[in-house]
């Protein structure tokens, strides 16, 4: 589905596809980041990117779930109030970039099953596809 949306909304297939699972934390929900231990177990429910590089440094992002999609330069990347769930792509780009990556420009465009706000790290899958697509 993702892979037909895509080459509906860009005129030509994507050149690669990456799956992120959520997950549930058995143990240690909201820890992990204050130096406790978790448990978690990835899921079977997912995110799916497909995506292109391009030549330049312009993302043309498309969120199959949310209808909606943004636009941005990975030479001037802001949060975006407006689309909220670009932000994440936005901060993976950003935190990759300083870290030393030079990212080129893609079109992307992502959906999946996992449930938002339900606890299943959607917004981490949706993280995890976009560093491995990068």
């Amino acid at each position: 589905m993702i892979e037909e949306t895509f080459k509906k909304i860009f005129g030509a297939p994507s050149e690669v596809v990456v799956r992120a699972p959520g997950r549930v934390n058995l143990i240690g929900e909201h820890t992990d980041y204050n130096d406790g231990f978790v448990l978690p177990a990835a899921i079977d429910r997912h995110i799916v990117f497909a995506g292109r590089r391009r030549d330049d440094r312009q993302v043309r992002a498309h969120s199959a779930d949310f209808q909606d999609a943004v636009e941005f330069s990975l030479d001037d990347i802001r949060r975006d109030a407006a689309h909220p769930w670009s932000n994440y792509l936005r901060g993976v780009s950003k935190f990759l970039e300083e870290d030393g990556h030079r990212l080129s420009g893609a079109d992307v465009v992502f959906g999946g099953d996992v449930p938002r706000e339900a606890g299943l790290s959607s917004s981490a899958a949706l993280e995890v596809g976009a560093s491995a697509f990068w």
